[in-house]
């Protein structure tokens, strides 16, 4: 099948479950073809990228991940027609079976019935942010608003547009659907974040004296960073635990100046790494780390945990309430831990029993590792699509 993906930011540098879909894609025989946002000024914007195979035409976007939420809006709304000329220069002779496009943004749900009807392609969404609704639990954005129905409407407007929404979870599915009980059910299925399975690698807690964690990835307001910042704080002077934070963000300032202010010497911060250093230090960590706002009222379903889980990392899941995260880590992969990101005592007192039961994490992480390669397999997403389209 000839597969169109749509995708606000991407790269063939960075390590991303959307990379590891299109190169398993490539490898079962399938055609792609993808239309990528990017602020890089190194791009050729006037010709195809035929780079490991894939035919990618880059539309040039101002960066929207260091500005603020009304720029950034802004930029949103331009994505979808700047995609839809460029599907016109570059594809608009191609045969497209399926068109497959991942929340965010949701403003793509203007172009989708001109694609749909030139290309008479099956529309697939991946669910992966529900907005507006987490603008709102996160108070960036008044429920009721003009600027919320709007989006609200541009939402209800994609789902009518796509013809299969695959959800992260089962959760994710629940919400959908008590949400906007005007969707069909058959056109909800389960859709996980996936990633091409690794060689396993060795590994073992090197120190006994004290467990690393790790956090890495965006760092931003759905972050709860300074949840984190505010426990690593409290256990200043706990001799059993040491943190790295590594990534970027809105919220790069606040860890900096939490580091410095309280001069904190368990905790070191790199704003970004290329992606071999980045794994090198996730590899000698001990615990991953997710963090997600305990404002949230969407079931969150972060793709994090697959990297931990691919190096045989145990997690630490500190979320709201919300999230089935939580049964995922303590009970149906047995890999890791949970406590809520509204409750700093908590966190501190499961670091320490962390910390009491280091002895347990080899194990912890071959349970996440077992999981990963049963249901988060990369090839899972591609017999999805298939079906799909069949």
């Amino acid at each position: 099948m000839n597969v169109l993906c749509l995708f606000q930011k991407f790269s063939f540098d960075a390590s991303t479950i959307y990379l590891d879909l299109i190169n398993e894609l490539k490898a079962k025989g399938h055609e792609v073809f993808v239309i990528a946002g990017t602020s890089s000024e190194t791009i050729d914007y006037k010709s195809i990228d035929h780079q490991a195979g894939v035919n990618t035409a880059y539309v040039k976007l101002p960066d929207q991940f260091h500005t603020d939420k009304i720029r950034k809006g802004l930029i949103q709304l331009t994505i979808g027609w700047k995609m839809l000329l460029c599907a016109k220069k570059f594809f608009w002779n191609e045969k497209i079976d399926i068109i497959i496009y991942p929340t965010p943004p949701i403003t793509l749900a203007g172009i989708l019935p001109a694609l749909k009807s030139h290309y008479g392609a099956v529309t697939y969404l991946m669910l992966k942010d529900i907005f507006p609704q987490n603008a709102v639990d996160l108070k960036m954005m008044s429920e009721g608003g003009l600027l919320h129905k709007y989006f609200r409407n541009m939402e209800r407007k994609l789902y009518r547009c796509s013809d299969k929404i695959g959800c992260m979870s089962q959760a994710n599915i629940a919400y959908v659907k008590s949400k906007n009980p005007e969707i069909p059910s058959i056109k909800l299925e389960l859709f996980p974040n996936t990633v091409r399975i690794l060689p396993r690698s060795e590994w073992q807690t090197k120190d006994k004296t004290c467990v690393r964690f790790v956090f890495g990835g965006n760092l931003g307001k759905p972050q709860a960073i300074d949840f984190l910042m505010e426990g690593i704080r409290r256990l200043k002077d706990f001799q059993g635990a040491r943190f790295t934070i590594i990534g970027d963000g809105t919220e790069v300032d606040k860890v900096r100046d939490c580091i410095k202010h309280y001069r904190l010497t368990n905790v070191r911060f790199e704003k970004q790494l290329p992606r071999d250093e980045y794994e090198q230090q996730l590899s000698n960590a001990d615990v991953g780390l997710v963090m997600l706002s305990p404002d949230f009222t969407i079931p969150n379903y972060p793709s994090r945990i697959l990297s931990y889980m691919q190096m045989s990392k145990p997690i630490l899941a500190v979320t709201d309430r919300v999230t089935d995260i939580h049964a995922l880590v303590t009970y149906e992969a047995r890999c890791g831990w949970w406590c809520a990101s509204d409750d700093v005592d908590g966190f501190v007192e499961q670091i320490k029993k962390i910390y009491e039961e280091r002895d347990n994490l080899t194990e912890f992480g071959e349970n996440g590792r077992n999981y990963l390669e049963e249901n988060f397999d990369v090839a899972r997403s591609v017999e999805i699509l298939e079906n799909a389209v069949r």
